[in-house]
């Protein structure tokens, strides 16, 4: 009998899918065990059930997205991390880790970068009352932002709203408290959290591996390694500027047209920063990545399927 069902996670070669409220444990017909990409977390399979127990996945529905990231270490490979997402939730520490405003850019460049809806949450905020003055930034340029605390349940109805009925990603730095939040919101999941070291103020890896979870409320939510820094892989040049959603209003407005808003004179989004329009952390944080984009191996990361 074939069933329809949504992949959880894989380990070796074996993996969960969610069929019909049940959470099956399977294998992989041969002809789809070509190359690494050929079943990801988050994809519609089709599996076949044995008379004798188990299963099979016979085969992959086409996706909407899919999500790479770059191979840990100095290969210049990719690793897919997830297909199908609706939307990505780009979490932050405003304390414990402190704030990186460099970092979370990177991300949101990233993911703003596939095209789907961004949502960013400043979490940890019971250990920096003033933490919403992080999140004020990306508000002004255009950014949902939602501010959360574990240990106070602010902010957790909220995100659970904004979570409902969708496949959200989670990402973010390393320590930022992903796990943390998704257990506040669903206690039965019960994932795996550890504490920020002390020395050097590092987060410590709790999440090795990409792994969806049905989400009580509806929809699912797909928990991701943390990461000690984001590469850029996949962004040309001209993509950078894209990816700053706050620069829209001010692209063909420069005095030249082929303005890079590094120091160019007559640099339409160089004079917002001046009016106060674009907040200075931002265009240098362009700056950077576009800098990096020039002499940086692709591709780091694809968006919607084509």
């Amino acid at each position: 009998m074939d069933r329809r069902g949504i992949v959880l996670s894989k380990a070796g070669g074996r993996y969960r899918v969610f069929v019909d409220g049940t959470t099956h444990e399977v294998s992989i017909r041969g002809r789809l065990k070509q190359g690494a990409d050929q079943v990801l977390v988050g994809d519609w399979v089709v599996i076949r059930e044995h008379a004798e127990g188990g299963g099979t996945i016979e085969s992959v529905q086409e996706r909407v997205s899919v999500l790479r990231r770059r191979t840990p270490g100095r290969s210049h490979g990719l690793r897919s991390v997830a297909a199908n997402v609706d939307q990505i939730v780009v979490v932050g520490a405003a304390s414990d880790p402190d704030w990186n405003p460099h970092m979370m850019d990177r991300f949101l460049a990233v993911a703003a970068a596939n095209e789907l809806p961004i949502l960013l949450v400043v979490n940890k905020c019971d250990l920096a009352p003033d933490g919403s003055r992080f999140g004020a930034v990306y508000e002004a340029a255009g950014y949902e932002v939602s501010y959360t605390s574990v240990p106070d349940r602010t902010g957790l109805m909220d995100l659970r709203d904004r979570l409902q009925g969708r496949i959200s990603l989670l990402t973010g730095p390393t320590g930022v408290g992903k796990s943390s939040l998704l257990n506040a919101l669903q206690p039965g999941l019960r994932l795996r959290t550890r504490a920020v070291s002390r020395r050097s103020q590092a987060g410590r890896h709790t999440t090795v591996a990409a792994e969806m979870y049905p989400f009580a409320y509806g929809g699912f939510v797909v928990d991701t390694p943390g990461l000690r820094d984001i590469g850029l892989w996949g962004l040309e040049p001209a993509d950078v500027a894209q990816a700053f959603v706050e620069f829209g209003p001010y692209v063909g407005q420069c005095r030249f047209d082929n303005c890079r808003h590094v120091q160019e004179p007559g640099c339409a989004i160089g004079e917002a920063v001046t009016r106060g329009e674009i907040a200075p952390s931002r265009l240098d944080s362009y700056r950077r990545m576009l800098e990096e984009t020039h002499s940086a191996a692709r591709p780091w990361l694809t968006g919607r399927a084509r």
